[in-house]
């Protein structure tokens, strides 16, 4: 993968346009699947990083679980709390209490990647490429690769999003591919590389309680941007093995419960109802209409099959109805 990563941009643009042709991708899809694919294995293969470190979210989804076909640009890390803190996070804490820990908890984190972060990143991936915080979040650090094609979707740069605020466990050490390698390993000298990840069961019951927050939100409330994306993966993993393992293990489901109940408590998203056969996975019908469109703009992340709207709907129903009837 060294040895890619340092090809000139004539020989980058040419493997990142055949691969594009062999995956039915786009090009900068392609490329940017390499270099997301790079950034993981450096941090992994990193003593101390793969220590501290874990992969997880939709980006896991697809590069280690291959459970869904659509293009995650950026990557999902939890920072182990015990890092920026001694004291206990899952000690009993009042709700204000509560809300000053996690704002002290983040602020630390934030210094953390500031100061060791931040410049062992800069170590492992320089000159190739050039890590900065990001300047609108501050649990975000920004990788900015040498992209040789433009997108209209996709940023030229990685976003390394690392928050201390997740669970660490269930978790297991998988390897990854980049679409490049799948296509032409024997440019490769190691076409593989391995990371550590949250298990897809868990990431299953996160994108559950997330679709149940969106169908309690106040009509009041906007929605955020590209959440299509979570219906969508949600649909995937109901259509997978993966959904009788996760739905044979309902105590993961109360663990994400009671961790969204803890530390990122709203009494409008009714987490609690996910636990006594009241789970909501479908919007109301006046945030339907953004959510097709925003799918709609989604179309050229997704690299397989391409579900309608209302075909991911109905899915969600039926697994809704499955999830209420275990209770």
């Amino acid at each position: 993968m060294e040895r890619i990563a340092s090809f000139n941009k004539s020989q980058l643009r040419e493997l990142f346009n055949e691969t594009a042709i062999k995956k039915q991708v786009t090009p900068a899809i392609a490329e940017k699947d390499f270099w997301v694919t790079w950034v993981l294995s450096k941090i992994f293969a990193d003593g101390y990083l793969s220590k501290i470190l874990m992969f997880k979210g939709g980006t896991s989804l697809s590069k280690v679980f291959k459970l869904i076909e659509r293009f995650s640009e950026d990557i999902d890390l939890i920072l182990d709390w015990n890092t920026v803190t001694q004291d206990n996070p899952l000690l009993a804490r009042s709700n204000s209490q509560q809300n000053k820990f996690n704002q002290s908890l983040n602020d630390s984190a934030h210094e953390f990647m500031q100061d060791q972060i931040l410049p062992k990143l800069n170590a492992l991936l320089q000159p190739i490429c050039q890590c900065e915080l990001d300047h609108t979040s501050k649990l975000v650090i920004q990788v900015n690769y040498p992209a040789v094609f433009n997108d209209l979707y996709l940023r030229p740069q990685i976003l390394l999003e690392i928050g201390p605020l997740a669970a660490w466990l269930p978790f297991g050490e998988y390897a990854i591919t980049s679409f490049a390698a799948e296509v032409y390993p024997q440019l490769f000298t190691q076409a593989t590389c391995q990371v550590k990840a949250i298990v897809a069961e868990r990431t299953f019951w996160e994108k559950a309680t997330i679709l149940h927050h969106e169908a309690n939100r106040p009509a009041g409330s906007k929605l955020p941007l590209r959440y299509s994306r979570h219906y969508y993966d949600l649909a995937m993993l109901a259509s997978s093995i993966v959904k009788n393992s996760a739905l044979a293990d309902m105590r993961l489901l109360n663990d994400v419960v009671e961790f969204k109940l803890k530390f990122y408590p709203r009494n409008w998203a009714k987490y609690e109802e996910c636990l006594t056969g009241n789970l909501k996975l479908i919007p109301p019908d006046y945030r339907l209409k953004m959510l097709h469109d925003d799918y709609r703009q989604m179309r050229s992340m997704i690299f397989g099959n391409y579900p309608h709207f209302n075909d991911i709907l109905n899915k969600l129903q039926q697994l809704e109805n499955e999830v209420n009837s275990l209770h």
